[in-house]
């Protein structure tokens, strides 16, 4: 099964408390790309991440 869904997606911690911030929202940006953002819900910091999904190489 493919889950989509990176770990990796909802395990980013903030710089300023190290606390784990939570997804918040997902939306594509002009090129297509997703951009992620990220709350904490100590100290109400907001980070913005640009995700970039790469295809896997073709098998021989």
């Amino acid at each position: 099964m493919n889950d989509d869904r990176s770990p990796l997606l909802t395990l980013m911690s903030c710089v300023s408390c190290d606390v784990t911030m939570r997804l918040e929202t997902c939306s594509p940006d002009s090129q297509g790309k997703e951009i992620l953002q990220y709350r904490c819900g100590e100290c109400d910091r907001i980070e913005r991440v640009v995700l970039i999904r790469r295809s896997w190489p073709a098998q021989s």
